[in-house]
């Protein structure tokens, strides 16, 4: 494994349902990913931020990319 495919976290979330708008943004435009602590912020929604909240991961080598496209999102 190279440096370009290791993962690396562009966002935290707070919430779910921000958490999978900004997933499925970004696997439309053709950018794997994937979110951590899903489930356990859905079993325990109150103090999961404190660990770290709901991690948006993307490969290193299309972190720019992906940052560019969730950024624009949050500025609309």
């Amino acid at each position: 494994m190279n440096d370009q495919d290791k993962l690396v976290t562009i966002r935290h979330y707070s919430s779910h349902v921000e958490a999978s708008m900004a997933r499925d943004m970004l696997e439309n435009a053709g950018i794997p990913c994937m979110l951590t602590n899903e489930t356990f912020s859905s079993i325990y929604p109150i103090g999961h931020t404190s660990l770290g909240g709901i991690q948006l991961l993307v490969f290193e080598r299309d972190a720019d990319e992906a940052t560019r496209i969730v950024e624009n999102r949050d500025n609309e």
